[in-house]
């Protein structure tokens, strides 16, 4: 009964205003399916192409086999109650989140982290926290000095620099190993790049954040969450109702001032407008041509970004393990010169979300790319050893990795800000031209890289094609204004506002 209301209320418009005839979506993940459901709310002609035979793109939960339930790709909803547009999406349409704390790098609650020493061994709870100190001391070192000598004009400068300059500390292989597991965690993973890629312009100086308005004071807050039921259970009550056309690639765009014309499987389709939802690294391969070329300003700044590489190796064991009991994340220092080639290194047990023994081991930049490429049996013996000694007889019963850099269509995790890029570089990629549009998580400059900017940019590409009134934009939720400025500004009065502002001061006077 509720799904059948929820579906009157989904299909039914708010107003007949749209005055734009055929509008197509390119792309049916969550910024694609956001926006066409926007535009068909106001009356809108929409149709949605999608190249893969799946709807949801990076967004998608298996649903048969051993890892059924298991998210392919996105898997958080990154501050939970406090990520003021997913939280707002997810409660438009009746699905719900599930809180698992953090708010960090590192998701769950600290206290629930399995921290490993280079020799297996589990750090204690004292040690495990005076990691976490190390590591924040040190790049708090970095962020000050980033902040005090960095410019607009420092494109060049990664992250790895930074922090080659401004720490001048030779730390023991106990402590360069935790440091490096860190980094690991909060930069390689995080991104899907090495910090020698990294922008530290894009890092220390500019306007990127992770914020969510609504956070509350103090360490945990209230925590990162997971999609109940899993993300596809949001994407296929988002589709309900639109015209979504699978394994339909788009593979030319002609565009004017007036018109759109696009090239799908051979044939031509007409229409008014485009909202192009391509990743940066299918966008970057080229799998679209477009009609005339693209502006140079655009294509530079689409040049200088990156893509980052970020798999999941999924491992299903035969029975639960009882150093896991109670766990919800397992971390795995490296001895010295071991980090690049472990798979193990920082992974999620799912028996706490699940109640099935399932782990979720995530891999960065180029070490994704080359674990991607392993044999599967070779993949099965090396995640089976690494088990073995980490945590007892694991008894792996099958494993497999996501392949998200190899995808054709997708060609990588998320972008990120490449060294000799700037946030200039996502706000020139979302500026549309002409008739053409566009949206997705590397549009949005203050978010990019997760589900929150697919969300923000998705409604932000439909609210600039529609030209509402302000009363009308009240009447959808995802259009008022404090959500629809989240891609560009710092909202007023929020904590990390205030954070960085206060940041910003103190560099003034070391």
């Amino acid at each position: 009964m509720l799904l059948g209301a929820l579906t009157l209320w989904i299909l039914a418009p708010i107003a007949n205003t749209c005055e734009e005839g055929k509008v197509f979506v390119v792309g049916a993940g969550i910024a694609g399916l956001v926006a066409a459901s926007s535009l068909q709310k106001f009356g809108c002609d929409v149709t949605v192409l999608e190249a893969l035979d799946r709807l949801g793109g990076r967004t998608h939960t298996f649903q048969t086999g051993v890892f059924a339930g298991t998210e392919e790709g996105a898997h958080w909803i990154h501050g939970g109650i406090d990520n003021v547009p997913l939280s707002t999406l997810l409660d438009m349409y009746k699905v719900g989140q599930i809180r698992v704390g953090g708010d960090d790098d590192y998701e769950g609650s600290r206290s629930r982290l399995l921290l490993l020493s280079p020799e297996n061994l589990p750090l204690s709870a004292a040690e495990r926290d005076l990691s976490f100190d190390l590591f924040e001391s040190a790049r708090s070192a970095t962020d000050i000095f980033a902040r005090g000598t960095l410019s607009e004009k420092d494109v060049g400068i990664s992250v790895a620099d930074v922090w080659h300059r401004a720490l001048k500390v030779n730390y023991s292989a106990y402590g360069q190993a935790i440091l490096d597991w860190h980094q690991k965690i909060a930069y390689e993973q995080d991104s899907g790049a090495s910090i020698q890629e990294l922008s530290a312009l894009g890092e220390y100086v500019e306007d990127y954040t992770d914020f969510y308005p609504n956070r509350s004071a103090g360490l945990e807050k209230h925590g990162d969450a997971y999609v109940q039921g899993g993300y596809s259970t949001l994407v296929q009550r988002l589709a309900a109702g639109l015209d979504v056309r699978l394994q339909s690639p788009v593979s030319r765009i002609k565009y004017s001032n007036e018109s759109v014309a696009l090239i799908v499987n051979g044939t031509e389709l007409r229409g008014a407008s485009v909202i192009l939802t391509a990743s940066v690294g299918a966008l970057q391969a080229e799998n679209i041509a477009f009609e005339p070329s693209l502006p140079s300003w655009k294509r530079e700044a689409l040049k200088r970004l990156g893509m980052g590489n970020v798999a999941k190796v999924l491992v299903k064991l035969s029975q639960l393990v009882p150093r896991l009991d109670g766990v919800y994340s397992l971390g795995r220092l490296a001895p010295r010169g071991e980090g690049g080639r472990n798979l193990i290194s920082y992974c999620i047990w799912d028996e706490l979300e699940h109640s099935r023994p399932i782990l979720e081991c995530f891999l960065g930049g180029q070490q994704a790319i080359s674990a991607e490429m392993m044999d599967a049996e070779a993949l099965k013996r090396q995640v089976t050893s690494e088990l073995d000694a980490a945590i007892g007889s694991s008894v792996v019963e099958e494993v497999m990795i996501t392949k998200w850099s190899s995808n054709p269509f997708i060609r990588g995790a998320w972008s990120y800000a490449r060294v000799n890029s700037s946030a200039k570089d996502f706000d020139a990629l979302a500026h549309r031209v002409g008739k053409l549009h566009f949206a997705g998580e590397a549009t949005c400059r203050l978010l990019w890289g997760n589900v929150h900017a697919a969300v923000v940019s998705g409604a932000r590409a439909a609210h600039e094609l529609l030209h509402l009134e302000r009363n009308a934009e009240e009447s959808w939720p995802l259009f008022k204004h404090e959500i629809l400025q989240l891609c560009t500004h710092c909202p007023a009065g929020s904590a990390a506002c205030q954070a960085r502002a206060d940041l910003r001061k103190a560099v003034v006077y070391v």
